[in-house]
């Protein structure tokens, strides 16, 4: 079997409601919405970036919402309502991973703060022979 993806059926789709959107919308708005949409995907690729010259990816969960964000900014990228319906969803999927992961970060923060663990400072010094 030839298992061919076939993106002339999402591109057709893609075009009815660009244009339904166009009817109820307008033209006009129509385009703020497409500048708007590629103004945002810009900088949520610039925010990945920044986070990968900083080394700010910690831990797979953290990971997994920097991966979520790209996916969203290139779907923000290319002009038209669908995706921009799938870049928000996957945006809010991103924003629902980095609460949940600030949330845990907090906890285990304020859970080693608490504890009465002692510290001990050791020095080496050695021995000259």
């Amino acid at each position: 079997m030839n298992y061919k993806l076939k993106l002339s059926p999402l591109f057709i789709l893609e075009i009815v409601c660009s244009f339904l959107f166009i009817m109820f919308f307008g033209f006009g708005n129509f385009l703020i919405f497409i500048l708007l949409s590629l103004i945002f995907g810009v900088i949520l690729l610039g925010i990945f970036w920044k986070n990968m010259l900083e080394f700010q990816m910690t831990s797979f969960k953290n990971m997994l919402t920097q991966f979520s964000f790209v996916v969203a900014g290139f779907l923000f990228i290319f002009p038209g309502v669908i995706t921009s319906i799938f870049g928000f969803l996957v945006f809010l999927f991103g924003l629902f991973l980095e609460i949940m992961t600030k949330t845990k970060y907090k906890y285990t923060h304020k859970k080693s703060q608490n504890s009465n663990e002692e510290i001990i400072d050791v020095e080496i010094i050695e021995e000259e022979k």
